[in-house]
């Protein structure tokens, strides 16, 4: 073999161990990890149940409350005109141009 040829299986071999202790180092945690938490999983003893509480007594109805006064009727309240009325009335009060969407 030539050097060119044994550098390349040397630095294949090289590479290959440095990806081979890549993922030892990645995997171990991740894998204690899980087992911690597989160990910490299992199921508790259940709790005994509790006696029942006794019902309690009813209570008195309460007295009826008195009518309240009726109220007042509102104003009738007045129309609007077309949207844009009001701007256009201001526009023509101010001495302005309206081209029906803006004054000018």
């Amino acid at each position: 073999m030539s050097d060119t040829t044994a550098t390349k299986l040397n630095r294949r071999a090289a590479l290959a161990k440095i990806g081979a202790v890549s993922v030892v180092a990645y995997s171990v945690p991740s894998l204690t990890t899980l087992s911690m938490a597989h160990a910490q999983s299992a199921a508790s003893a259940a709790s005994a149940a509790s006696a029942a509480s006794e019902a309690s007594a009813a209570s008195a109805a309460s007295a009826a409350s008195e009518t309240s006064a009726a109220s007042q009727a509102s104003s009738a309240s007045t129309a609007s005109g077309p949207s844009g009325a009001s701007d256009q009335a201001a526009c023509l009060a101010s001495g302005g141009t309206w081209d029906g969407t803006s004054c000018s």
